[in-house]
């Protein structure tokens, strides 16, 4: 269902005012429909049975007789059926001293689009519904509009929303005790209960309760950090939170039950009744200890690279200068050549000499400097391993850095780590050999322990080292499809992919595009429109494009007599028009200030303003209660719902038809400053301040339909991924267009197991090689750039396990960003890996050959990032400053930013689009023209000027309060008697 649609399910009365789009999608009939209701012998007869098709429709419940109907609508429902529109308030009058006739509408209404009431059968399916969506999506505050939605689905009529409730609380109520036994079971009440009086207990040496310092998250990088949250694992080890966690227990339910148990006061939890404070405390235990593993693990990874790179700074400064030894060579030899009183034998043999201590001298690799100015630090290292080593590592297989681990463990354990036994032959790789076998075992220690950290560093990203008690550190095969059922549902998996089973049938496909791009190549060198030498493959740039008088005019007619625009006007009236304040709350909401509440959390999430600072811009309100209206709506999939409901809205203008293809849409990051404390941020290496990156999909038509906070220096190949397959609409994106930091080799194989193509704008794209498989033939002029280097065996080999990975992402047991940092460049050397890559390649060339001998598709990529590079503009005026640090501090808060940013970006874009729309339906009317295509397509709907984004914030609901708040503006409404006309 299209998000629009959902805030008029289940509504109890006809909206006091209707659009003129809302009388087309809902009261205007089909043919088959116009026949019934045309059956009808009088005229009122057939409105009225008109009204009840059109409000089921609207709101899939049927219509009472005493509901007000607008003016418009009897008007609109009139010029459909050419018949007078009555002047009646209700159909009171008509029904009255009728009521089997109203009886008898309904029902007619009901059969014509398939309504019945619900069955003891559907109920009793709807319950198994919702106790697969709470495992899922425990939160339920969504439940009331998701049930909706599913019964509109299934044509079942919308009952009360008490009705809906009582059986939502029934069904939260049934899992939660269903959890609740089975934690039990697994872990025993005397622990949870310990749990539950313990997290209440004052913690001495960090300050406050228990609970609130296991929940506090890390105030920078550091070592210091780093410590504490040792300290956290080892008191979480103490109170038993290593324990065999229940499987039905999954992340998100852990995340949901964990953050409900932070955000209450000590002292409201200790009136909680005592099995659902079990099931929170457990939860909180669990969401605590793999939280801290994760916080420590990255910290790990990070704190490895920074002592590394200080140790290639002190190499850089103590490394001896090779260009002075060469100028003292030169000295040396002019000095010989200047003494008279050589002879010529003589000079000859100390011209020899010198040489010969100049070529004798080999001088050490800087990363050899690097690996012996490492092994001084050795104390750094021991600090860090001594804790590190006390964490419960595990492999799959056999592994070396797990066995290296337990090495040091045990020397730990016993003297301290003082020399590395004889005994000892573990391979941690060829960098460290020399080291670990020399004569001093000191020092072989020393490397021993450097070359296990880096080892470990490895086997965390690619997954093949992992801790049970982690959400982002796993083990790659819990990533994935388990085994037993991809064995069982393996035909089903394949088929809702379309993908062949047979890899041959598959890679034959492939090679056969591979070929006929060859020749499209091949011929395009003949014709001198692409040129190939072994500098790599020529195009010609395309010329800028001039500047063209006439559209300017167009341009400056259409935005003319936009209005000004104020930033609270601007989102009351795109609110009015697609209610995404209904999607936040869940509901209407009740009053003015609940209203303004959910706009400032929005500005507030969505702006670097606080809440003192939006509270100072709406005077009604204080920043506590903003704040609380923060947590509520700081849900990232009820804030994109929104913003995607706005994007639905702003697409359904006529002129955004014009602006692109409707399948193409592209996708990069920006990053949002915030302060150097906050342990996630990294330095933008362009602007040189701590930031956190925003990755956004942006359509080829404009609006953004999916955004999520990355980290930065990180490869984007997931957020890439993740982004087209997680949208509502998945399969309306065909293409991608990134840049060389959203591409991976890997992730184009990925992104075309899931029916669509990753097109990247690559650096120094000439001098990208095509790969073709081995022994491929290909003509003679493409050879200088032909690389036979693709195994289709290889490829062959893995492909059912590359289809579970695939699988897997598409089904929702991993993200695709988790699947790409498991199968990066850390994972060279497994087999999916190289075979993955080895696929990607061969579609990276069928890509580029595209690019190469299609101007017209290269043309339509590179304004696809354009547009991306654009909404960036907008998003940058809209959020000017910093992330406050605390919405930085966690991910779910960077999440509700992250989609707050784009509700906002997306609502200016809808804005200029209906402001747009209506200028160029006023400038055809008068010229009695078509405005061309073309020109329409250079008019982007990102002008700015006119609008004020700051300021005092007056929101004039007044003007909006009959489509936003319909119910409080009914209540005040004088009442309409129902008058026959």
């Amino acid at each position: 269902m299209d998000h629009w649609r959902v805030p008029y399910l289940g509504l109890r009365q006809i909206p006091a005012e209707l659009n003129e789009f809302e009388l087309n999608i809902f009261f205007t009939f089909s043919t088959r429909e116009r026949t019934l209701i045309d059956a009808r012998r009088k005229g009122l007869y057939r409105l009225a049975l008109a009204l009840h098709i059109g409000y089921l429709r609207m709101a899939g419940r049927t219509l009472d007789a005493y509901k007000y109907v607008p003016k418009e609508l009897w008007a609109h429902l009139g010029k459909q059926l050419n018949i007078h529109a009555p002047d009646i308030g209700t159909l009171r009058a008509l029904y009255q001293t009728r009521p089997r006739t109203l009886v008898d509408h309904q029902q007619l209404a009901h059969k014509t689009l398939g309504f019945a009431i619900m069955t003891e059968h559907q109920r009793r399916y709807l319950v198994r519904w919702l106790k697969e969506i709470l495992s899922g999506c425990p939160d339920s505050s969504t439940l009331l509009a998701q049930i909706k939605v599913w019964l509109y689905d299934h044509r079942i009529l919308i009952s009360h929303d008490r009705i809906l409730k009582h059986l939502i609380a029934e069904a939260i109520r049934n899992h939660e005790s269903y959890l609740e036994e089975t934690l039990s079971k697994r872990i025993g009440t005397p622990v949870i209960e310990q749990w539950c009086r313990q997290l209440l207990a004052p913690e001495s040496k960090y300050g406050g309760n228990l609970q609130q310092w296991l929940w506090k998250v890390p105030l920078r990088h550091s070592t210091a950090q780093m410590g504490e949250l040792f300290d956290k694992i080892e008191c979480l080890y103490a109170l038993e939170g290593v324990v065999n966690w229940p499987i039905e227990l999954n992340e998100a339910l852990v995340r949901h039950y964990a953050r409900r148990c932070a955000k209450r006061p000590p002292s409201i939890s200790k009136r909680i009744q005592f099995p659902a404070r079990q099931l929170e405390a457990a939860c909180f235990i669990r969401y605590a200890l793999c939280a801290a593993t994760d916080q420590l693990l990255w910290m790990f990874r990070r704190w490895v690279m920074n002592v590394t790179h200080e140790a290639g700074k002190q190499v850089d400064v103590n490394r001896s200068n090779e260009t002075k030894a060469t100028i003292e060579l030169a000295e040396a030899i002019k000095a010989l050549a200047q003494d008279k009183s050589l002879q010529l034998v003589s000079l000859r043999t100390k011209i020899c000499e010198l040489a010969d201590q100049v070529l004798q001298y080999h001088a050490p690799s800087r990363l050899s400097l690097i690996r012996l100015q490492l092994m001084t630090k050795n104390q750094q290292v021991r600090a860090m391993f001594t804790k590190l080593v006390k964490l419960p590592f595990k492999s799959e297989t056999q592994h070396p850095v797990i066995d290296a681990i337990t090495v040091l463990r045990s020397l730990y354990s016993k003297n301290g780590g003082i020399e590395l036994p004889n005994s000892v032959n573990i391979k941690l790789g060829r960098a460290w050999r020399n080291a670990i076998n020399g004569y001093d075992r000191v020092n072989a220690l020393h490397a021993f322990e450097w070359a296990t950290l880096f080892a470990l560093r490895l086997a965390l990203r690619n997954g093949s080292g992992y801790v049970d008690h982690s959400f982002s550190f796993r083990s790659a095969t819990a990533l994935l499809i388990p085994e037993g059922e991809w064995k069982v549902k393996r035909n089903y998996y394949y088929g809702h992919l379309n993908l062949p089973q047979d890899p041959r049938v598959f890679l034959d496909q492939i090679v056969e595009h591979l070929d006929q791009g060859l020749e499209r190549l091949h011929n395009a060198v003949i014709h001198g429109e692409v040129r190939i030498d072994v500098d790599g493959v020529h195009v010609e740039s395309f010329a800028a494009q001039c500047e063209d008088a006439h559209l300017d005019a167009l341009r400056r007619a259409i935005f003319k007599d936009r209005p000004l625009g104020q930033l609270p006007e601007i989102i009351l009236e795109i609110d009015s028009q697609v209610r995404f304040s209904w999607i936040l709350l869940g509901r209407e909401p009740r009053s003015r200030s609940e209203l303004l509440l959910v706009y400032a959390a929005v500005l507030a999430h969505g702006t670097s303003l606080s809440a003192a600072d939006i509270a100072r811009m709406i005077p009604e309100l204080s920043s506590k209660a903003i704040r609380q209206m923060m947590r509520m709506t700081a849900d990232e999939r009820k804030l994109r719902e929104a913003s995607n409901m706005i994007l639905e809205f702003m697409h359904r203008h006529p002129i955004a038809a014009h602006w692109g293809r409707d399948d193409l849409a592209s996708s990069d990051m920006m990053s949002l400053e915030t302060t150097r404390t906050v342990w996630q941020a990294r330095v933008d290496p362009r602007r040189r301040t701590a930031s956190i990156g925003i990755y956004t999909h942006v359509r080829d038509r404009w609006g953004i339909f999916y955004n999520q906070p990355i980290l930065l220096k990180e490869r984007q190949a997931g957020a890439a991924i993740e982004g087209v397959v997680r949208q509502s609409k998945a399969d309306d994106v065909t293409q991608l267009a990134v840049d060389t930091h959203g591409y991976t080799d890997f992730g184009i194989a990925i992104g075309k197991g899931l029916r669509f193509d990753i097109c990247p704008r690559l650096q120094h794209m000439r001098d990208r090689r095509l790969h073709v498989p081995i022994d491929h033939r290909a003509p003679a002029e493409l050879l200088p750039v032909i690389r036979g280097d693709v195994n289709l065996e290889s490829i062959v080999a893995i492909y059912d396990e590359f289809v579970r990975v695939v699988a897997s992402i598409h089904s929702g047991h991993c993200t695709a960003v988790q699947a790409l940092q498991r199968f990066g460049s850390a994972a060279r050397g497994q087999d999916v890996y190289d075979g993955g890559v080895q696929l990607g390649q061969l579609l990276r060339t069928i890509f580029l050959i595209d690019y190469f001998t299609n101007p017209e598709f290269r043309r339509e990529l590179q304004h696809a990032l354009n547009r991306g590079e654009a909404v960036h503009t907008i998003q940058r005026a809209v959020h000017i400053g910093k992330i406050p640090t605390e919405l930085a501090k966690r991910w779910e808060t960077l999440a509700a930013v992250s989609s707050s940013l784009s509700l906002l970006t997306n609502a200016l874009l809808a804005w200029n689009t209906q402001h747009m729309q209506r200028a160029v339906e006023r400038i055809e009317a008068i010229s009695s023209e078509k405005l061309q295509p073309e020109d329409l397509r250079r008019i982007a709907p990102t002008n700015l000027e006119g609008i004020n984004l700051r300021g005092t914030f007056d929101f004039p609901l007044a003007n909006y309060a009959s489509r936003i708040l319909p119910s409080s503006v009914r209540k005040v409404m004088p009442s309409t008697k129902g008058v026959a006309g």
